[in-house]
């Protein structure tokens, strides 16, 4: 669960960008401006921005800023209808060679502000009391770890793979993978990935993505 302050600042947010006081061509104005009208730290403001994205209420981009709404899809024309042409166990494979990297990468990039913010989420998806509020965390926590690498075609390739995880047949297989249990151990596992990330050990923080991802896929074949 987020904080009260942070909740609170978050629905002010909210009512700035529905009034539109604080969205120009729908991008959220800059963030020091932002924090200047509403008397808050950027930390804080960046814990409310968190908030927000895992809700789906904004998306954000290195060197271009805070947008309102959904992100845009990939701009990969054969992901139209690849959801359908291909199974779990292909994008386990792709997850598996591309997300240990970038939990690497992480290790020597990210920013203690995206540590922060990647260890709210894996807390959130280890306190969610239902399969999609933890989908939620989960997927914010992966997103947020593929943006503190800091790289943009690592981005691109990492929100093209997810475009095909989100297909709504394989959010039924995944609920059905899921267990309470199972639950508790992917959330120590994104434990072990922040604390190797936040303890800049670039070979844990691999191996810890892998061991996580082989669960996650021996998890898919027993459902």
């Amino acid at each position: 669960m987020h904080d009260i302050a942070t909740q609170g600042l978050a629905e002010k947010l909210k009512a700035g960008f529905t009034d539109g006081s604080f969205v120009k061509d729908g991008r959220v104005i800059a963030e020091r401006h932002l924090a200047e009208q509403l008397d808050v730290g950027r930390r804080a403001l960046r814990k409310a921005f968190d908030l927000l994205e895992a809700e789906g209420l904004i998306w954000r981009r290195q060197g271009q800023g805070t947008f309102v709404g959904t992100p845009p899809t990939p701009r990969l024309r054969k992901l139209e209808g690849i959801a359908t042409k291909t199974s779990p166990f292909e994008i386990m494979e792709v997850r598996q060679e591309i997300e240990p990297s970038m939990a690497r990468f992480a290790a020597l990039r990210a920013s203690q502000g995206d540590i922060d913010a990647m260890r709210t989420m894996v807390e959130n998806a280890a306190r969610a009391t239902t399969q999609g509020e933890y989908e939620k965390w989960d997927a914010a926590f992966h997103q947020k770890l593929a943006e503190s690498v800091k790289n943009t075609l690592f981005l691109a390739v990492f929100e093209a793979v997810n475009a095909v995880r989100r297909d709504a047949a394989w959010a039924r297989m995944r609920e059905s993978s899921h267990s309470g249990s199972l639950i508790n151990d992917l959330s120590a596992q994104h434990r072990e990935i922040v604390d190797a990330i936040e303890q800049r050990d670039p070979k844990r923080a691999e191996d810890a993505m892998r061991r996580h991802l082989a669960q996650v896929e021996q998890a898919l074949k027993q459902s």
